[in-house]
């Protein structure tokens, strides 16, 4: 039987190279995001590579759409064995200057939906064995980046690694290296948002191969080369 992958999110480079990456690799890919129409063309690439898809409508900030959702890719496609989440963390602003409106659409909103689909994914890859869920903290070609989600997505990783250890599944994070450095002063270029896809996709499709059986909780950051 085909293995499942799920990606939340839709509209970037980042989903479509890890949608097609993950497909030649053999998966199925169900790609679930509030903008369905987004996910067509994905759809229908993943399709051209022989592999099953799934275009699903999915509000990843309200629990019953999450829920909902993955029940349908478990009834069209099979109970997943991959998670990937692509989570948007280009710089929101100064603290200071935020509204509490605009916390909750850069901050909180993001933070919630990822905690849902993890969440939600949970039994069906208990059911299946096991499984592996990758986090992506896209930030890339961003001069800054929303260090509260970035720091909170590390902290969610490294505690989904330890309580999930004991089930089969993984957790790690790929994000872009830091804009600046301890000192304040920038670490390296920062990839373009191509760059960044290409190295993100190539990564999750290592992390969903037996060779990564053993890593978990690990938090990879894509270079620029």
């Amino acid at each position: 039987m085909s293995q499942v992958a799920i990606i939340a999110g839709a509209g970037t480079d980042t989903v479509a190279a890890t949608a097609l990456a993950l497909a030649a690799d053999g998966f199925d890919v169900a790609l679930l995001d509030a903008d369905e129409s987004a996910c067509m063309t994905t759809a229908a690439q993943v399709e051209d590579l022989g592999r099953r898809a799934m275009a699903v409508r999915t509000d990843w900030t309200d629990e019953e759409s999450a829920d909902a959702a993955i029940e349908r890719v478990c009834a069209g496609l099979g109970e997943p064995s991959v998670l990937l989440t692509v989570v948007p963390v280009a710089g929101s602003g100064q603290l200071h200057a935020l509204s509490r409106e605009q916390w909750t659409e850069t901050t909180a909103v993001p933070l919630r939906a990822v905690f849902l689909a993890c969440r939600a994914v949970l039994d069906p890859m208990i059911k299946n064995g096991g499984g592996r869920i990758i986090t992506v903290a896209d930030a890339a070609g961003a001069q800054t980046d929303n260090a509260t989600v970035r720091t909170a997505l590390e902290g969610l990783t490294r505690a989904l690694a330890i309580e999930l250890a004991p089930l089969g599944i993984t957790a790690h994070l790929l994000t872009a290296p830091l804009p600046v450095d301890q000192l304040g002063t920038r670490a390296g270029r920062i990839p373009t948002a191509a760059e960044f896809s290409a190295r993100a996709a190539r990564t999750a499709t290592m992390l969903t191969g037996t060779a990564a059986d053993s890593l978990t909780g690990q938090v990879l950051r894509m270079a620029a080369p």
